[in-house]
């Protein structure tokens, strides 16, 4: 890898301030425990949308949530077309007596009947691929204060010579490598995969050469405009529903690189942030696609589609309750930047917290401490920055303690969607390592598992770093099953007897440092 990875500023598009849910009245204390094999986190309580009784105060109110998308052109069909709803539960959904209509010059087009989807898309599925033409789309929702909403789809599919032009920036190769190294890290939380999309994967690549070829600011990292070459949509969820993807619920998170890095360590420089990793690490998540370029503005581009899970943890915390082998220190490589005049700046690793149920937090209190000692830290506060409203950002002043354990914990009022304000509490604690280290795993289904080091924030690799693959035998005991050295880009591949069943294996290197995954 040559030089420092900077990370283009992430764009939040309605990712995580949705949902909600009724708890009892006073405070609400969440302590969330280590798991008893003493290595993987605990799952959180279950609070989703389909296990409480937030989303009838849509329907009392006469209101519903529904993302209606705007009218757009599509170079490619898309299989589904409908709407995104947030926090209601299919159940309550298909009461409703939805309607849906996709019509053309020549009628009505024929479709699958309405699907209520367990992350809240309600649509049809297309018989076939939309001819090139001019569509409109009608959303029936009778007794509502909306009761008709319309959109229209042009389909304008390219030449196949423009189609081709595009190919080289797909990373083929690397899909299923990207895919594996982030389910990983979100498999360590307990949270569902995401799964890959081809309509997101063409939105990235596109967006990738259109970065290649006008640099990082025409205007920004995420932003284009129609006057430069390769425009594809001036926003990400324009991008992504002109390749096919039925919502303009998405995201987007990208590395500035000249020199292409390993998809593990891309994951792993993404997670080593506080916007990116929010965004990546949502349980909202549900699929995604990367796109590539290399040379002066390479970049590398993710695109990520977004639903609203039917069932989600209260809290999403990383470092995760009971992980060890954390990073002391941390860089600060990120743009924005989470911490103001900090960039390229040194501070404790950071820590964030999601509450993917609660609409807004007020009165926001956190702290990190070590035994009596509290820390001086920099908070980004909900709703403020890039931050959601529903979100945290704790960034420690200065480099954590080597070999510590550290106790977090967060207060605050808790806006939920049915008007309901609740006082929560929230606490955890985790380990650091020995050092600044980050390590990352991404297991193959050919037994190729990769381990990669570098140092936190700014992504600079570990050569020469001794590591030990550890298969947990028992809470107490667990045995080598394979080790070597990091080679100069950091990274370590080593071939291990995939398991039949999924067991817990953990990463350590020389320093302490270390990544837990199932496998």
């Amino acid at each position: 890898m040559a030089g420092i990875p900077r990370l283009g500023k992430i764009v939040i598009v309605l990712l995580l301030v949705f949902g909600g849910s009724r708890l009892d009245a006073g405070v609400t204390s969440f302590v969330i425990p280590p798991a008893s094999d003493g290595i993987l986190p605990a799952p959180a309580t279950i609070f989703g949308p389909d296990s409480t009784q937030t989303n009838y105060g849509y329907e009392s109110a006469n209101t519903i949530s529904p993302i209606i998308p705007n009218s757009y052109t599509a170079v490619r069909s898309p299989k589904f077309i409908g709407v995104q709803f947030i926090g209601d539960s299919p159940g309550t959904l298909r009461a409703d007596n939805f309607q849906l209509q996709v019509t053309s010059s020549h009628g009505l087009i024929s479709t699958g009947p309405l699907s209520y989807e367990s992350n809240g898309f309600v649509g049809v599925h297309l018989k076939k691929p939309l001819l090139p033409g001019h569509y409109t789309v009608r959303f029936l929702t009778p007794g509502f204060q909306t009761p008709l909403s319309t959109w229209s789809i042009t389909v304008k599919p390219w030449p196949a010579a423009q189609q081709q032009s595009l190919h080289p920036y797909l990373a083929t190769a690397n899909q299923e490598d990207y895919i594996s190294a982030l389910n990983t890290i979100r498999s360590r939380l307990y949270e569902r995969p995401v799964t890959w999309s081809q309509a997101l994967t063409w939105a990235a690549a596109a967006h990738a050469r259109y970065v290649q070829q006008n640099g990082y600011h025409a205007p920004s990292f995420h932003l284009e405009e129609p006057s430069k070459q390769g425009f594809t949509g001036q926003n990400p969820w324009d991008r992504d529903m002109t390749f096919g993807w039925p919502t303009p619920l998405d995201g987007e998170v990208g590395i500035e690189w000249s020199t292409p890095m390993a998809s593990v360590t891309v994951i792993q420089n993404l997670v080593d942030t506080v916007f990116h990793r929010l965004s990546i690490l949502s349980p909202n998540a549900v699929a995604m696609g990367t796109g590539e370029s290399t040379g002066p503005t390479g970049a590398v581009v993710m695109d990520l589609g977004f639903g609203y899970r039917s069932t989600l943890p209260f809290a999403v915390v990383y470092p995760a309750s009971g992980q060890h082998g954390v990073p002391t220190g941390w860089i600060d490589m990120e743009s924005p930047s989470p911490v103001v005049g900090g960039f390229s700046k040194q501070f404790g690793y950071p820590i964030t917290v999601d509450f993917p149920t609660v609409q807004q937090l007020s009165d926001v209190h956190a702290e990190i401490t070590w035994g009596n000692v509290t820390l001086p830290v920099i908070v980004d506060e909900p709703g403020l920055h890039d931050m959601a409203t529903n979100q945290v950002g704790i960034v420690p002043s200065q480099v954590l303690r080597p070999d510590t354990q550290y106790q977090v914990s967060v207060t605050a009022n808790a806006h939920f969607n049915n008007q309901s304000v609740h006082p929560i509490r929230l606490s955890w604690h985790f380990t650091t390592g020995g050092s600044d280290q980050s390590v990352a795993v991404e297991p193959r289904a050919s037994g190729i598992v990769t381990i990669s080091v570098v140092k936190a924030g700014s992504g600079v690799p570990i050569q020469g770093e001794a590591v030990r693959i550890y298969r947990a035998v028992s809470p107490e005991h667990s045995m080598v099953v394979g080790q070597g050295v990091t080679n100069g880009e950091g990274l370590l591949s080593c071939r291990i007897p995939k398991p039949p069943r999924r067991e817990i294996f953990e990463a350590i290197t020389a320093s302490g440092n270390s990544a837990q995954f199932w496998w």
